[in-house]
């Protein structure tokens, strides 16, 4: 299956305001080489944007299984 894969936050951002999810659930593809601001997210502070975005879309994390050089991470619509 291929997948558009976000390598940075700003991408993930512009990637669910032109794709925003619907139905019961989605799939998200993150680089293992994800960047927030030009550089390495080692804290995580961009995916914590991304996820926000989500959050707000009416969406909850719901695991995620690692690939070749990226993670798919499930989402599901919150009860």
């Amino acid at each position: 299956m291929n997948y558009t894969i976000i390598k940075s936050a700003e991408e993930g951002i512009k990637y669910l305001e032109s794709h925003p999810p619907s139905g019961d659930s989605f799939q998200l593809a993150i680089s293992e080489s994800f960047t927030f601001a030009g550089k390495s997210d080692t804290m995580g502070a961009g995916m914590a944007v991304v996820l926000d975005g989500i959050l707000g879309f009416g969406y909850e994390p719901d695991g995620f299984d690692q690939k070749s050089g990226f993670r798919l991470y499930r989402y599901k619509k919150m009860p």
